[in-house]
């Protein structure tokens, strides 16, 4: 069963990070639910990974640098070496987006995941984009599996243990007044699993007898699971910079908790970031545990790791956590306001297990026909017997990666290597980089206006402030105005005093032709050439990036380029420009 390309259009910003013309008429022929199928088996190569891809990109670079520099300068004598920053990191992550054509579907729930189970480079993490890629993967592996599963890897990845500090973290010990840390298990409750009230499965807050909501937890529930974290610490500690461990599989020093050492190196750079932490019995509280009114009830004297994984099975088991899920998962690939109808849908697929693949595949194909009273949306949406259609800011990494998807943005090196920094300066976001643990904005949030008075939410435009609007329209003059796209790095630093980092500088890398990203506007240019196909041109490109054709501002985009209508290439420039910077290219109607 075929499906309409403006149909396909609007569903592939949902279910990708960018579509092209060549990917919209594929699957207006062979149907979406085909297309989805073919996604959800698509086998996953192991060596085809973000760590792998990042390791590789960090090699490169520290080889140069060996190179220019010599290998002393680098890791010896107790200089600071040539780390695995972020940096490498976000260009493994756009080599991915940019340059891998397939797992699409799995490509864009994996960045939905990293901004639910969030860590971020804003911290020391940003040490250690190995370690970030490898925490990435787990995203990527487990998009279509099980939620135990997933929440199990996460709650044992070094980067979460680093970043929500249950690494090291040890039984109490009242006379050296030491504690377990409970900032993990605050937020393993909070954000990742049950939230902070009770649900109905369709999303709705459970009430006491008074009308209030019922919290899902209290302070001694954080204290309990705060003491299942405990004797957790990395696979190994790394101490010695040397050209050795950097070429080879060195699989590092174990460190006890009473190492004298290990109290000033526990942490990145010198901890083994890619491997799951391990528990030291010895630091890990064995004693009974009981929480959430007894939902979950530990024996005790059980292995640190079966204890975790018992615990994060009754986590998601639990009756709140399947719709908590199930709205975030909406929340970030289709709608900001779901209908009570389709979170129950979504929640009960998820059901107690966490079965991703069907609660991915509920949240893309829940009912797509809009009638009033369409069971989709939030009911407040259907105002004076009309209905509103559902409406969803794009996240500033949605544009940007729609954009460069929709047009085949390459270069002459086939090195998509994109530093990330000029993005999220201008527009405040990149994979992996919120300014906390809540993710880039928070999930409740509404702008003053027409839209908090019809008591809906919109989160994204938590980011949509004045500079960042600005910023957006801007970034698009330069893209499409000046050829000046995002900035690709595969040079060394060629600041004086630097000599450990890659190129940064903006101006300095649009100077390399070989990396410089361009679009392929060919066609459109060949189009463009004829004055005859300019109102088609314009519903094309309007497909492509809003899912729809004649769009009413077209008259004035044809406007805009009357003066140089003979010019093909400008014509072209001005359409895209003057759709990127359209509400209709901006925010997402499903």
């Amino acid at each position: 069963m075929t499906d309409s390309p403006s149909k396909v259009s609007r569903f592939l910003m949902q279910a990708t990070l960018g579509a092209d013309k060549q990917l919209i008429d594929q699957v207006s022929k062979i149907g979406i639910k085909k297309w989805l199928q073919k996604e959800f088996e698509a086998p996953v190569a192991q060596s085809n990974t973000y760590q792998n891809q990042t390791k590789e990109i960090w090699q490169y670079f520290r080889q140069r640098l060996v190179n220019k520099h010599g290998q002393k300068a680098i890791d010896g004598d107790g200089n600071n070496p040539a780390l695995p920053y972020k940096w490498y990191f976000h260009m493994a992550w756009w080599q991915q987006t940019l340059g891998n054509q397939e797992h699409l579907l799995r490509q864009r729930v994996a960045q939905a995941l990293s901004e639910i189970l969030v860590i971020s480079d804003n911290s020391s993490l940003e040490l250690d984009a190995v370690g970030m890629a490898s925490y990435y993967d787990l995203l990527y592996n487990h998009a279509f599996g099980s939620y135990v599963d997933l929440l199990y890897d996460v709650s044992m990845h070094p980067c979460m243990g680093v970043y929500l500090s249950h690494m090291n973290n040890r039984k109490a010990d009242p006379s050296a007044n030491i504690h377990p840390d409970e900032n993990y298990a605050r937020e393993i409750m909070q954000l990742f699993s049950i939230g902070l009230y009770e649900l109905n499965l369709d999303g709705a807050r459970k009430l006491d007898a008074s009308g209030a909501p019922i919290p899902t937890y209290d302070n001694r529930d954080i204290k309990e699971l705060a003491r299942v974290f405990t004797g957790l610490k990395a696979h190994s500690y790394q101490f010695e910079w040397t050209n050795s461990f950097w070429n080879s599989d060195f699989n590092g020093y174990e460190v006890s908790f009473e190492d004298g050492i290990e109290k000033t190196y526990k942490t990145v750079p010198f901890v083994e970031m890619t491997k799951p932490m391990s528990v030291d019995e010895a630091y890990h509280d064995r004693a009974p545990k009981s929480l959430l009114g007894n939902h979950i009830k530990l024996a005790g004297n059980q292995p640190g790791q079966q204890e975790i994984r018992e615990v994060v099975e009754r986590l998601v088991a639990h009756p709140s956590t399947a719709p908590f899920i199930a709205r975030k998962l909406i929340n970030q690939l289709v709608t900001s306001n779901p209908s009570p109808e389709y979170i129950e849908s979504v929640a009960r697929r998820f059901g107690k297990t966490g079965n991703l693949k069907a609660a991915v595949e509920e949240v893309l194909t829940f009912p797509l026909k809009h009638p009033v009273g369409s069971k989709r949306f939030a009911a407040s949406q259907v105002q004076d017997g009309k209905l509103i259609q559902s409406q969803k800011l794009k996240s500033p990494v949605l544009r940007i990666t729609q954009l460069l998807r929709a047009f085949n943005a390459t270069n002459e090196s086939g090195r998509y290597w994109m530093i990330g920094d000029d993005i999220q300066d201008q527009l405040a976001q990149h994979p992996l980089s919120s300014p906390t643990v809540f993710n880039f904005y928070k999930p409740d949030y509404t702008p003053h206006g027409p839209i908090e008075k019809m008591k809906l939410l919109a989160p994204e435009f938590e980011l949509h402030t004045s500079a960042t609007s600005i910023a957006h329209v801007n970034l698009m003059y330069y893209w499409f105005f000046g050829a000046y796209l995002p900035a690709v790095s595969t040079a060394i630093s060629s600041q004086p005093g630097i000599n450990n980092v890659a190129e940064l500088d903006i101006d300095t890398l649009s100077a390399n032709t070989q990396d410089r990203l361009k679009f392929d506007f060919k066609q459109e240019i060949e189009l463009a050439a004829n004055p005859a196909n300019h109102d088609m041109l314009i519903d094309e490109l309007s497909l492509i990036l809003t899912g729809k054709t004649n769009l009413p501002t077209k008259p004035q985009i044809k406007a805009a380029f009357s003066t140089y209508r003979d010019h093909p290439d400008w014509v072209v420039e001005t359409i895209v420009f003057l759709i990127s910077i359209s509400p209709e290219f901006t925010v997402l109607e499903a």
